[in-house]
């Protein structure tokens, strides 16, 4: 436990609905589907990621989601939000993640970095029905997280400063998210993110919306290139995402896979930005 307290993991993760999660931050979920590929993915949503039921309802075509926020004063769940305590992300960290949470330079980030870790954990012990703490990871040659002994169960994970996100499912799965947040440097930024249609249309868009809209487009791009496997060796420009309602790769590089009915899970669009969107398309 002092290792912990010695890298500032202080506070708890918070468990988050999907309307306050799509409220504050801009996410997505990516799925490469490999069976009945037309039928749409189902998304539950948890509480808790540590939750006992799931490894006798956790079918194929079904992908568990857990978020939640970062608390930086607190240790403990209190009686308003179901959350992970301190103790019990403690518990299931082995001394590799603690050592990586140790090298971060800021207490944010090694709340994030332990919280998402201890809630894949927990999260993929409750649907193998292991004790958590006696998983064991690789990685792929890119760097894609994935569990030693069980390839047929996927996940991915996501830790911005402010929450953390885990995504499990039976078929190739990535999940990021990003705070709401206005950015700077937004043209130049772009550039790296966005492809050329792409960023014609950001820079159409009302000022109020650019950055929410650009927000759709990073995690999109970044939650397809978890599910794929690849991550940034592939540049996000060299992708073409349709952002509406109904997010789709209109266009990628061959080694993606584009002709794979790729499937995305995003919140709905705000009336503005949807208006927007569908003003432009």
């Amino acid at each position: 436990m002092s290792r912990h307290q010695d890298a500032g993991v202080r506070g708890f993760a918070a468990s988050l609905s999907a309307t306050e999660a799509s409220k504050a931050f801009a996410w997505a979920i990516a799925i490469k589907p490999e069976a009945v590929p037309s039928t749409p993915r189902q998304l539950r949503w948890l509480p808790h990621p540590e939750t006992r039921d799931l490894a006798d309802e956790l079918q194929s075509g079904e992908i568990a989601l857990w978020m939640a926020m970062i608390s930086e004063h607190r240790a403990e769940a209190d009686s308003d939000h179901t959350g992970l305590d301190l103790a019990q992300a403690s518990a299931v960290l082995d001394a590799a993640e603690i050592d990586r949470a140790l090298r971060l330079v800021h207490d944010t980030d090694r709340r994030s970095f332990a919280a998402s870790h201890a809630g894949a954990r927990l999260l993929l012990g409750s649907a193998l029905n292991q004790k958590p703490d006696d998983l064991r990871f690789l990685s792929s040659t890119l760097g894609k997280p994935m569990l030693a002994d069980t390839p047929g169960l996927q996940f991915s994970i996501s830790h911005a400063r402010e929450a953390v996100a885990v995504a499990i499912a039976r078929e190739p799965i990535g999940v990021d998210l990003e705070p709401l947040r206005e950015l700077d440097h937004l043209g130049e930024i772009s550039e790296l993110v966005l492809a050329a249609d792409e960023r014609a249309v950001v820079a159409r868009a009302p000022a109020a919306l650019r950055s929410r809209l650009f927000l759709r487009y990073w995690t999109l791009k970044e939650a397809l290139l978890k599910a794929a496997g690849f991550g940034f060796s592939i540049p996000p420009n060299t992708i073409l995402i349709d952002a509406g309602n109904i997010p789709a790769v209109v266009s990628a590089p061959a080694i993606l896979e584009a002709d794979t009915q790729w499937q995305f899970i995003a919140p709905a669009l705000d009336p503005q930005l949807a208006e927007w969107i569908n003003g432009a398309a």
